[in-house]
């Protein structure tokens, strides 16, 4: 079953000014429990690192302090 997903899989690689949601995981800005927003956004992509990793920035042009992957 692994080999037949992996074949299938396809990788997305965002570029400059392409506009992305970030999880809510990860900061738990807005604790809202079960029924509370799983994503937040949407942010800009303004720098493809790469291997993953981005530079983003909010709709109100303030740069997030670190990489995202």
């Amino acid at each position: 079953m692994t080999k037949y997903y992996n074949s299938r899989v396809r990788g997305v690689a965002f570029q400059p000014r392409d506009f992305v949601y970030r999880s809510n995981d990860a900061s738990h800005t807005a604790a809202g429990g079960k029924l509370g927003p799983k994503w937040e956004g949407p942010y800009e992509v303004t720098d493809a690192l790469g291997n993953g990793a981005y530079k983003l920035r909010s709709m109100d042009e303030t740069m997030l302090p670190r990489t995202w992957n």
